[in-house]
Formats: C-alpha cells, structure tokens, sequence
C-alpha cells in the first residue's frame, strides 16, 4: 500500500511540475514566436522596398549661375527619385534628407513641415500620380536662402523604413 501512495504523490508532483514549467515556458515560446513574426515583417518590407535617385540639378541658367528659375525666392536643389520597389512609400514627409558637398560633412535637411521657417528646407512634388507606389517619380526641392558654392556634391535619401540611395552629382 506504501508503494502506491508513494506512486500517486509522485505522479501528482510530476503533473504538477510539468503544468507550471508549461505555464513558465509558453509564454516566452509565444512571444518569441509574435517578435519573429514582427521582424520578419518589417524586413520583408525593406525587400520589397526599393527606391533610386535618377537625378540632381541646382536651379542653374544656361551659363551654369544660380537663378530663381521658380520664382520662389530661393535656390533649389531639385533631386527626383523612382519608387522601383513594389511597396508604396508612405509618410513621405518623414524621410531623411542628407547633403554633403565641397570638402563639407553630411548635413541632415528637415523637412518643410519640422524646419520652423529655417534654411535650408526641403519639400517634395509627386510628379506623377498621387501616391509614391511603384514607378512613380517623387521629385524634392531642397531650398536654401543663398545660392551654394559650385562643386560636387552627395546626396542620400533615407525612406521612413530604412532603406536608402545616394547619388552623386555637380552643379
């Protein structure tokens, strides 16, 4: 009779320890599982994310001087990119704008909206649908209150997700 009781409390001991290292361990199972599904997510929407700056150009006039060509009175930098991924880009206003130029360092841009009337500025015109989707062409006007020094310049776009393209021009 010893030997069944002893069996039974055992048996129970073990039921009960098996219970609660399901109970430690599923949780952490789970929420492992919800942080992978997260970033597998977000890194197949840096895949299908893909842009690339076609050009660059300051507003020049035929002899190569700067000239208020828009009559916006400033100078622009007008930099167009193609959304060649199949992800359409949102929050546009929330890129990063990066300019480096004449033995200078990178210099972050801030969009219209987060300058506080400050230059340099930038804002952006889709030019050709009314959201940023694949194949559209996004063109940014980068306005400064006096014109830049001829040279050679880099520019880098960074989208809201992370993915990126730089282009190298001269004006």
């Amino acid at each position: 009779m010893d030997k069944v009781l002893s069996t039974i409390l055992l048996m129970v001991a073990a039921v009960v320890c098996v219970t609660l290292v399901i109970n430690a361990v599923y949780p952490a199972i789970t929420s492992s599982t919800g942080a992978l599904g997260s970033a597998s997510a977000r890194m197949n929407e840096r895949i299908r994310s893909q842009v690339e700056i076609i050009n660059a150009a300051g507003e020049l006039d035929g002899d190569g001087d700067w000239q208020d060509t828009n009559s916006n009175t400033y100078f622009d930098v007008f930099v167009w990119m193609k959304n060649i991924g199949v992800e359409t880009v949102v929050d546009i206003e929330h890129c990063d704008v990066f300019l480096s130029g004449n033995q200078t360092v990178w210099a972050w841009i801030p969009h219209a909206d987060s300058a506080g009337g400050t230059f340099p500025q930038w804002d952006y015109v889709i030019e050709n649908g009314s959201e940023w989707s694949t194949a559209t062409t996004l063109r940014i006007d980068i306005s400064y209150e006096s014109p830049l020094s001829s040279g050679e310049y880099d520019i880098r776009v960074l989208i809201p997700n992370g993915v990126s393209d730089d282009y190298f021009f001269s004006m």
